[in-house]
């Protein structure tokens, strides 16, 4: 199995044309003809992580966000970037980044939260001029309070770091959310003028969260980590029913860089 045969198949869950276009995605280090029989799934790829893929032999890192992010002018082991990517190279490790196109694909992070939260009438959400449209909306089964729709949250994403702004007895119905780092005011004011309940993502500022309140807006407010790692367990299923000759792992060094009292 060559590392292509496996990128042509995360194509297929994960279009690129669905990616933003600030965006980084695709083969970011490595070579797609090499052999494949060791894949190590992450959200980030850090020094554990690619130390944890050299100790298992993995020829190829499916990572979520991609560690080359911005254009870089060199490669040198004074920055901390530089080193992961000598490392990786060194230890003939090819890197593939999922990002922005896993976050709106059908078989993607947000499709998947729809999923997991049991949503009914999902459809896709963002802001009102965009043509992205990543996120989704839908109804609960049944109507619950925002305390109540925060504890359902904290369980389908193990997060234990799960902050809520508003009314704890709010009846909430419809919501809408963006996995990651849409917790910005013009997604508050999409979702509010769309007519929905609470409004869920992660990397709210004072500010944003503020707004909300004074609006009497409620939201949910999320670990970055837990709400998008949550999509490679899913990743490795797909992964698995397709190739028989590729052992998929999930990364156990990586954590949420963010810890509790």
């Amino acid at each position: 199995m060559q590392i292509k045969d496996i990128i042509q198949y995360l194509n297929i869950i994960a279009p690129p044309e669905q990616k933003e276009d600030w965006d980084n995605i695709g083969l970011i280090v490595g070579n797609s003809q090499d052999e494949v029989t060791i894949a190590l799934l992450c959200l980030d790829v850090t020094i554990d992580v690619i130390q944890e893929a050299k100790n298992l032999g993995a020829q190829l890192i499916i990572s979520h966000h991609p560690f080359i992010f911005r254009p870089i002018s060199s490669i040198t082991n004074e920055t901390f970037l530089g080193k992961k990517i000598l490392e990786v190279i060194k230890s003939g490790i090819s890197v593939f980044s999922a990002h922005t196109n896993l976050d709106a694909s059908d078989q993607g992070i947000n499709a998947y939260i729809a999923e997991l939260l049991e949503l009914n009438n999902v459809k896709r959400f963002d802001l009102l001029d965009s043509t992205w449209q990543g996120g989704r909306m839908g109804e609960l089964k049944e109507p619950m309070t925002l305390k109540q729709l925060a504890r359902k949250v904290q369980e389908v994403f193990n997060d234990d770091m799960i902050r809520y702004s508003g009314n704890a007895q709010n009846q909430i119905k419809k919501i809408a959310f963006i996995s990651g780092g849409a917790g910005k005011t013009d997604y508050i004011d999409a979702a509010i003028s769309r007519g929905i309940d609470c409004y869920i993502s992660a990397d709210f500022n004072h500010h944003s969260m503020l707004e909300a309140y004074e609006k009497d807006f409620p939201v949910i407010y999320c670990s970055h980590y837990y709400m998008e790692r949550i999509i490679l367990k899913r990743l490795k299923e797909l992964l698995n029913q397709k190739f028989d000759g590729v052992e998929f792992i999930l990364s156990t060094t990586e954590q949420n860089p963010m810890s509790r009292l």
